[in-house]
């Protein structure tokens, strides 16, 4: 039995095959270890689509987070940079580590590898190495490919397609292609959205108070810094509040220059005017997670009010936020940012929910409103 890591182990290291001995090379692995010391246990499947952009490492790196969390079949395709040579396959087991038990409860993992080419040509063996009434999930690590044959194939396969828009190459045009996906019924999870929640808590909780909420509906203004690279988690919370407070936007300004200046327009309850503005900030290192929010500002004609909040990252304060001196005026939150946003690590969490995030798409429906504009 190989170590993989603390919290996961191979009962045999990946073993090459061809793609039509899968099955009979999964059960000799079974055959080999008994129930008594292995138990085969499948929950769901999981399809993983990878670009040729994505590391080995990062793929062990998702093999661990996967396994450690529900023992699953795992179905991972990854797209290679070369010549088409066929499809190469490779099959071994994974099992969490569980103190409680003796024996391990195990899930399967399935690798092919080829050129774009081929997997164009052989999706069709996909549903073969599906377990039969199980949900399907797919996660496709690569920004929306609508009308392309593999990805239309592979979400007619599944129950549940996930993203991460912080990969996607053209944010704005990939949020529009999955908020069309939604409109055609596709039941979708997006990892960016769950990075949010810090913010919108921390936001909604500003206007708890009884004496504090009907300020909510005196905001006229709404400044977003995000850093420079991806706008999608700057578009969605955008979204978010615009859906919240019933903001219908009615124009949109894109100015560009360093920082990416957007200006949208909204019309807000009793014909409130509010004016939202989205700045891309440059960063030095922005880490593994590109675009994340960096400050927010609710700022009200009346400077008095109780809408007036700056909220900014634990990890870059507050100093643009708080230029002009409206600090005096405004009560400072800062943001704590889930400590590891990885996109494994939150793919674990999403794996465990079910049925359609209604939040997620009423703030997706109005960041794309504001889109169309």
């Amino acid at each position: 039995m190989n170590a993989q890591s603390n919290s996961v182990v191979s009962l045999q290291a990946p073993k090459d095959v061809s793609v039509s001995q899968v099955e009979a090379e999964l059960s000799k692995i079974w055959q080999s270890y008994g129930e008594n010391s292995a138990a085969r246990a499948t929950t769901f499947n999981l399809l993983v689509y990878e670009p040729a952009t994505v590391g080995a490492a990062s793929r062990m790196a998702s093999v661990d987070a996967i396994a450690s969390q529900s023992p699953c079949r795992v179905i991972d395709l990854v797209t290679l940079d070369e010549e088409d040579q066929g499809i190469s396959a490779q099959v071994a087991a994974y099992c969490p580590i569980q103190k409680t038990r003796s024996s391990l409860i195990c899930g399967e993992y399935i690798t092919l590898s080829g050129a774009k080419r081929a997997f164009e040509r052989v999706h069709s063996i996909l549903p073969d190495l599906l377990i039969p009434d199980l949900p399907v999930f797919l996660w496709w690590k690569d920004s929306p490919a609508p009308n392309t044959r593999m990805f239309e194939k592979m979400v007619n396969l599944s129950d549940r397609l996930i993203v991460d828009s912080a990969t996607f190459s053209d944010s704005e045009a990939d949020l529009l292609k999955i908020q069309s996906m939604i409109q055609s019924s596709t039941q979708i999870a997006d990892l960016n959205w769950q990075r949010l929640a810090p913010w919108q808590e921390l936001t909604a909780q500003a206007f708890d108070q009884p004496d504090r909420r009907s300020a909510v509906w005196e905001i006229d203004g709404i400044t977003i810094d995000y850093e420079k690279g991806n706008c999608t988690q700057a578009l969605m919370f955008l979204g978010w509040i615009a859906s919240r407070l019933d903001w219908l936007p009615i124009e949109r300004n894109v100015e560009g220059g360093d920082y990416d200046i957007q200006h949208i327009m909204f019309e807000g309850r009793d014909g409130i005017k509010v004016r939202a503005e989205l700045a891309a900030i440059p960063v030095g290192d922005a880490g593994e997670v590109i675009g994340d929010l960096i400050g927010l500002r609710l700022t009200a004609s009346n400077q008095n009010s109780d809408a007036c909040n700056v909220f900014c990252s634990e990890s870059t304060g507050c100093m643009r936020m708080e230029a002009g001196g409206v600090a005096q005026n405004y009560r400072v939150h800062q943001v704590s940012p889930l400590s590891d946003q990885s996109a494994d690590t939150l793919l674990g969490q999403q794996l465990q929910r079910w049925g359609r995030e209604v939040l997620y798409e009423e703030s997706l429906l109005k960041a794309s409103r504001i889109l169309a504009l």
